[in-house]
């Protein structure tokens, strides 16, 4: 009777996993536009200045110098410029408003993209990463570097 027992249950589990997996390969998944944290280099053979890059990226939104804690723009783009440099943060994903920390910003030590982030893969050069979270109603934001 024990065997017999095994056996059935030995069966069920196997059908009822089989069943499991079809379903959840059935579901439909919606995939990102694009990926998040991965940095593309757009030139890398030109060189900006990183002080010019820094500059810019704390004259975003009209200025995140100092104490203020977020960058809110009732937009989708806001672009600053200083000396060499060019940095533009955008809504993406489904966003059509910027509302992020100036820390995920920033991305001190983060693993979840940031301007830090972008400049170590790219070094002081042309590129873009996307840092999750902080649109509004939903969404991304795409931090970019450029010649000025």
């Amino acid at each position: 009777m024990l065997t017999v027992l095994k056996m059935f249950f030995t069966r069920f589990i196997i059908f009822f996993s089989t069943f499991l997996l079809a379903s959840v390969n059935a579901l439909p998944v919606k995939s990102r536009a694009t990926a998040l944290n991965v940095a593309t280099c757009t030139d890398p053979a030109k060189k900006l200045v990183t002080h010019d890059c820094d500059v810019a990226l704390l004259g975003l939104g009209g200025g995140i110098a100092g104490a203020i804690e977020f960058l809110r723009v009732n937009a989708a783009s806001t672009t600053a410029v200083s000396g060499t440099c060019r940095v533009t943060a955008t809504a993406v994903n489904g966003g059509t408003t910027i509302d992020i920390s100036k820390g995920r910003l920033e991305g001190h030590g983060s693993t979840n993209g940031g301007f830090d982030n972008l400049l170590t893969a790219c070094g002081p050069s042309p590129g873009s990463m996307i840092i999750g979270g902080g649109a509004n109603p939903t969404g991304d934001i795409e931090i970019a570097i450029s010649a000025a």
